[in-house]
């Protein structure tokens, strides 16, 4: 069965399954997950944990040994086995297919995936967790979910928090979790049973966002140059090379332009094209939403900009790049 995490605590209560696989790039909700299922296990007797990484070293025989290995001081075992790529191969696959079907009754398996690509739940190992266990994918929230989990976090440890805060911590704290429940477990300590306005922790949370190239995009893709600039000023501040973040923004302008050619063509842009041009679906309906804002000869001018830029980062045209992309993300939003 696929879950999700906000079911887990629920799931949990009614009752554990003999294999999960939890997957995602996002580490405070995987350990989180992680954690809640084994503290569930325990109470249940699941009293001992062998732990494998599946590295260049790693041998899949020792899964299926494992599953023979008779404990001396414990009748329930649980089997953490981590695999930060999510890619098993091809024996690593099979070899987790057989140690499912033939799991002792007394064993419990837990498999950790960091890395995760969607073509994965086609794979045989996956469809034979979903149907004899629990898959659990965690996502990063966008921007316009964090709040929500922020004041969910708030209210499971008991923080009194006002909107103000909220927006702050929002706004600060985006793109890392781990370092929101770090900063509001020592807002926790720092004031004690009262209610926490914006203005109390203004200057206490430190500017922890770990933006990359793709939430500027998204940014720029919702017309938010506001955040656009704010993404792209820790981007510059956390050392991202300047090549990378044009590269990313030449990518989305390029494609801008294809479609704004096929539309001045006078027919719409069809699930085909998008196909042709690699933007999966759930793109497309922002890539949509950015084409009706602006005229092909809008992009085409972002694009020639973005060819200058290029330029000065090579060092074949004077200026600082910098601060002329800076400049060309209000140019992309006609600000």
């Amino acid at each position: 069965m696929r879950l999700y995490v906000n079911q887990l605590s629920g799931h949990l209560n009614q009752g554990l399954l003999p294999v999960y696989l939890l997957v995602g790039d996002e580490p405070l909700q995987l350990q989180e997950a992680s954690d809640a299922i084994k503290r569930k296990a325990s109470e249940q007797g699941f009293s001992e944990r062998e732990t494998y990484l599946v590295d260049n070293s790693f041998q899949w025989h020792e899964l299926q040994n494992s599953a023979g290995n008779m404990s001396l001081f414990a009748a329930q075992r649980i089997i953490d086995l981590h695999i930060p790529n999510g890619k098993p191969g091809t024996q690593g696959s099979k070899s987790i297919v057989d140690f499912i079907d033939s799991m002792p009754a007394d064993v419990m398996l837990i498999i950790r995936c960091d890395e995760w690509n969607a073509a994965n739940d086609k794979t045989k190992w996956v469809k034979t967790i979903i149907d004899k266990g629990g898959f659990l994918r965690v996502y990063q929230p966008k921007a316009a979910e964090l709040p929500q989990w922020i004041r969910q976090r708030c209210q499971s440890i008991g923080l009194q928090v006002d909107h103000d805060a909220i927006s702050l911590l929002s706004m600060r704290l985006e793109g890392n979790l781990l370092a929101a429940a770090q900063e509001l477990e020592k807002l926790k300590m720092r004031f004690p049973n009262q209610q926490i306005t914006g203005k109390d922790i203004a200057g206490l949370v430190a500017d922890s966002a770990r933006f990359d190239v793709f939430r500027l995009t998204d940014a720029l893709m919702d017309n938010n140059s506001a955040r656009a600039i704010r993404i792209f000023r820790s981007l510059k501040k956390n050392d991202i090379p300047v090549v990378v973040i044009h590269w990313a923004l030449e990518r989305e302008t390029r494609l801008l332009c294809e479609l704004a050619f096929i539309r001045q063509q006078n027919r719409n842009v069809s699930p085909a094209d998008y196909r042709k041009l690699g933007v999966w679906q759930n793109r497309q309906a922002i890539i949509q939403s950015t084409l009706n804002r602006h005229p092909l000869t809008h992009w085409e001018c972002c694009l020639q900009q973005l060819s200058d830029i290029d330029r000065m980062i090579k060092g074949r045209l004077a200026g600082d790049p910098w601060l002329t992309l800076e400049k060309w993300l209000l140019t992309f939003t006609n600000q």
